[in-house]
């Protein structure tokens, strides 16, 4: 489906009102990431991953960072995006990486404003549609982890498959070049095979309707024609996204551990204690700021398709349904929903609106130019030396405020550190990389711990059971968050058992006295 009326492509003669809005989409499509500190959570342990494969040479097959899963086997499907992240740090630090993410979030949403302007020849209305809709349904999604590697390449997927069924350019052979790499990086790589899936579905249904319509007309043909009844126009197109879709789904298997890459994704799912403990794999929920941006999204494009004189075509809409009931799964999927319902939602808007006047305002090159100035100047006080100058700490941080940097520093400056660490799930992932030294109870690494033990540690953060939890896993340290464990800090404080030994305004360190001969 596409909507033609007016070329608005930005003219390369002069600075139009055009370039302003292509410069504005993606100044502000970066200056999120830019703006936003590296969250303790994932980051750190795919940084500490990353450093190992780099200096050991291989990808690790067994747990080496806890006291509580040692030796015990584990999946790490993400590893060229933790030896990239890794990279980046040993070149530039922390502000590269954070740089890059910037870029990545902008190729990404470029490519996916590119899309929208292919399909509807409307560059103001996809600028406009894609910052106000589809920027506030995904940028909870933006933080420096494997997933962000892998936006660009989806978006690369749903590129390639749009133009080569609208007849714009044939691709498809690029689709396994990606799928190497995308399998390596993250396991959303399913996804691409599941848009396979669904254009070919699109297509043939497509293909079947003109054959019922083609059989209905009066231009009934003869036994010379048919042939073409068999195959009327639209099939032949099918067989090339055979041949490459095929040759994508073995382009999967060149990974590391070959087929057990889907087994990791399929055990991944079915993991009691990742879709029961982490909230970005349980349903949206309206009562959330981020809950209630999807549903309004989803109603705005209902409505859209409602009223459009112009319905969708059956690839579009079996893209919005599949993704829509994946984002009413679980948060983590929303992101994917939003690139394959915006193009949609810009088709539909597009023929509701009416088309542009050739005549429209272009501006005047000298205030089009001070406004891309403004946005430039936007992006450089949010780069990463310059920002903690102009923001309060916890936005001028290129970090999160709550990542325990003091606290670890001061537990390795003490000779009688702990062997066996209670510690937030977050801070672990820090320990993990800061640390390394230092064994942990747990981290994000969901799936590698027990159920059992993420109920332990929600009962010992919650000051439950404390006693025969401390005695069942030998602690003898915490190093605890003032936000998500302050029952355990209080408990820990008035127990003569245990001495404070540091407090800042995020985290508490406590140590085990020796047990009196």
């Amino acid at each position: 489906m596409t909507y033609s009326t007016v070329t608005t492509q930005p003219s390369a003669a002069r600075l139009t009102l055009d370039w302003v809005y292509l410069v504005a989409a993606l100044a502000l499509l970066a200056l999120r990431p830019l703006l936003t500190p590296i969250p303790q959570n994932d980051f750190w342990w795919h940084m500490a991953t990353g450093r190992a494969i780099v200096m050991q040479g291989r990808i690790p097959a067994i747990d080496t960072f806890s006291f509580t899963r040692a030796g015990e086997p584990f999946f790490n499907q993400g590893w060229l995006a933790q030896v990239l992240m890794y990279e980046l740090h040993q070149i530039g630090g922390l502000a590269l990486v954070v740089i890059v993410q910037a870029l990545v979030i902008a190729f990404a949403y470029g490519l996916l404003l590119r899309l929208c302007i292919l399909r509807t020849d409307r560059l103001r209305l996809s600028v406009v549609l894609l910052l106000l809709t589809t920027m506030p349904l995904s940028f909870d999604n933006w933080t420096v982890r494997p997933q962000s590697y892998a936006l660009p390449i989806f978006a690369l997927f749903l590129t390639i498959l749009t133009e080569y069924r609208l007849g714009r350019a044939n691709r498809l052979w690029a689709l396994p070049l990606l799928m190497i790499v995308w399998v390596n990086i993250h396991g959303s790589f399913v996804l691409g095979l599941a848009m396979i899936a669904i254009v070919f579905a699109g297509g043939s249904i497509g293909w079947l309707r003109r054959m019922v319509r083609r059989s209905r007309s009066n231009e009934t043909p003869n036994d010379a024609q048919q042939t073409e009844v068999i195959q009327p126009p639209g099939f032949p197109r099918l067989r090339p996204l055979i041949l490459w879709g095929a040759i994508t789904a073995l382009a999967v298997l060149i990974n590391p551990r070959g087929l057990e890459v889907l087994v990791y994704v399929r055990n991944l799912l079915g993991s009691s204690q990742v879709t029961s403990l982490v909230t970005e794999w349980a349903p949206p929920s309206i009562r959330s700021t981020g809950g209630l941006i999807f549903f309004l999204f989803v109603a705005i494009c209902f409505l859209a398709i409602a009223y459009s004189p112009r319905k969708p075509e059956a690839t579009d809409l079996l893209l919005f349904f599949a993704f829509l009931w994946l984002g009413l799964g679980a948060v983590r999927n929303i992101v994917w929903f939003g690139f394959v319902a915006t193009p949609l939602l810009v088709c539909m808007a597009a023929n509701l609106l009416p088309a542009p006047q050739r005549a429209r305002s272009t501006g005047t090159t000298g205030m089009n130019a001070i406004l891309v100035g403004f946005l430039g100047l936007l992006l450089v006080a949010g780069l990463p030396w310059i920002k903690p100058a102009l923001f309060s700490p916890e936005v001028g941080s290129v970090i999160d405020q709550e990542t325990p940097v003091d606290a670890v520093r001061f537990l390795q400056s003490q000779p009688d550190r702990p062997i066996r660490l209670f510690h937030a799930m977050d801070f672990g992932s820090y320990l993990i990389w800061a640390a390394p030294e230092q064994k942990v109870f747990i981290d994000p690494r969901i799936e590698l711990y027990p159920f059992e033990q993420w109920r332990d540690y929600l009962n010992l953060s919650d000051a439950n059971n404390i006693t025969d939890l401390i005695e069942q896993y030998k602690i003898d340290g915490a190093l605890l968050s003032v936000s998500t464990q302050k029952p355990l800090i209080d408990a820990l404080a008035k127990d003569l058992a245990w001495n404070e030994r540091y407090r800042d305004e995020y985290s508490v360190y406590f140590t085990r006295k020796p047990l009196a001969r």
